[in-house]
């Protein structure tokens, strides 16, 4: 329902208008009354007023004095003007200002209906341009906070070979969340490899670094250029640098990025990291690029913190066969206290390398079935054999009683003890 100000100095004037037209069948349920432009104003800022009828000339400021503040602070509220044949270039200015439509005195009521419905139809049309904006003001905040994460799960869904790598198709997907693309566009990808952490986290603390991480690498190696730093489904952070393809650094220039971000890691994420730098690759080109990075990573057995340039690679074959090798290295060694660059020795692949693969393949890290096989045989061993828990945790390999009560838990859901004793 809608609510309706009348203005005008006269009285008569406003009880002719107000007695004389059906408004609550015209859809009003309130008929506001000002007799002065001050008067006006604190109904209008009080109520929502959407049509306003007000006479031009009125002692202590005119009608258009109070159509230019309702313009400025309402602007979506219809006026229509009342006016005298005298005042036809009030009329005119009213015109120029927005009204939406005037009368000449006296009121023609049948006229003034017909206004009052057309005014009613304009009303509605702005209500609804109101609402329209109110929502795109509140949600393109969040859109905008949001297109980088838009953006990086196209990349993510580019590297995992779930969309096409046709430049047409990726381009159109990469502007639709507001990466603008050039004729030119190229990619520097640079891979990021995270060796080996100072202390033992858990994996949630690792996710958290890695995150810590890829936006230390914006800052340090993309830094006011475009681009952005991510991790694909498989677990390997990536930076790619956006190029329009007319002036791009010189990969020496990267590299000296890189050095910078690798220090800087391990001096404030407990980390060692090495960069794999890339060639500049068309979207088509990218993925060729990437998977040749990854290749590089996993022969690298013996360096680490440092900056590697791009060189083309033959594809790794076999690497099936790679998961039931580590397995057995492990179950081998199940007993002693084996590192991860240990096992990575043993199959000649790069320790971040293996952990990703180990985990994309099994669907477990290297840690976890690692504990998971040594729970296994110390269940055994509590139902199987008379030896004590301490000594039976020595010979897994733990120097730390507690340590290995935790773990067992965690796999059982019960301490060593309360299994010994439910199996007696």
């Amino acid at each position: 329902m809608s609510q309706l100000l009348l203005v005008d100095d006269e009285i008569y004037a406003i009880e002719g208008i107000k007695y004389n037209l059906e408004w609550a069948s015209l859809g009003f349920t309130d008929i506001f009354e000002a007799y002065n432009i001050d008067m006006a104003k604190r109904i209008v800022t009080d109520h929502q007023i959407d049509i306003m009828i007000c006479d031009i000339e009125m002692p202590g400021g005119n009608g258009l004095l109070l159509m230019e503040w309702v313009k400025e602070h309402y602007p979506s509220m219809v006026v229509v003007f009342l006016t005298c044949h005298s005042e036809f270039d009030y009329a005119k200015k009213a015109l120029q200002l927005g009204v939406f439509d005037y009368m000449v005195k006296p009121v023609n009521f049948s006229e003034l209906e017909e206004i009052i419905v057309k005014a009613l139809e304009i009303r509605k049309k702005e209500l609804g341009f109101e609402e329209i904006k109110e929502t795109y003001e509140r949600f393109y905040p969040l859109w905008e906070a949001k297109k980088p994460l838009l953006v990086e799960r196209i990349w993510q869904d580019y590297l995992d070979e779930r969309i096409s790598n046709d430049p047409v198709k990726m381009e159109g997907e990469l502007q639709e969340v507001g990466l603008t693309i050039s004729d030119n566009f190229t990619i520097l990808p640079i891979l990021i490899s995270v060796e080996k952490w100072h202390k033992e986290f858990s994996s949630r603390d690792e996710e958290v670094l890695e995150y810590a991480i890829r936006n230390a690498a914006a800052e340090l190696v993309i830094g006011q250029d475009s681009g952005l730093a991510l991790q694909d489904h498989s677990g390997i952070n990536v930076i790619f640098i956006y190029s329009g393809g007319s002036e791009r650094d010189s990969l020496e220039g990267w590299r000296l990025r890189c050095e910078t971000f690798i220090r800087a890691c391990s001096e404030y994420f407990y980390c060692d990291i090495s960069c794999y730098i890339g060639n500049w690759a068309s979207i088509q080109d990218l993925y060729g690029v990437y998977q040749d990075l990854i290749v590089m990573e996993s022969n690298n057995v013996t360096q680490s913190k440092m900056t590697f340039m791009y060189q083309r690679q033959s594809a790794r074959k076999g690497e099936k066969a790679i998961i039931e090798m580590v397995k057995k290295y492990i179950l081998d060694h199940v007993t002693s206290e084996i590192t991860r660059e240990e096992i990575a020795a043993s199959v000649h692949l790069n320790p971040a390398y293996l952990s990703r693969f180990f985990k994309k393949e099994t669907g477990e890290t290297l840690t976890d079935f690692m504990t998971f096989e040594r729970m296994k045989m110390a269940k055994d061993l509590l139902t199987r054999t008379d030896a004590t828990i301490s000594q039976i945790a020595v010979s897994l390999g733990y120097t730390h009683f507690s340590h290995f009560s935790k773990m067992f838990k965690r796999t059982f859901h019960m301490t060593p003890h309360e299994l010994r004793k439910l199996h007696n």
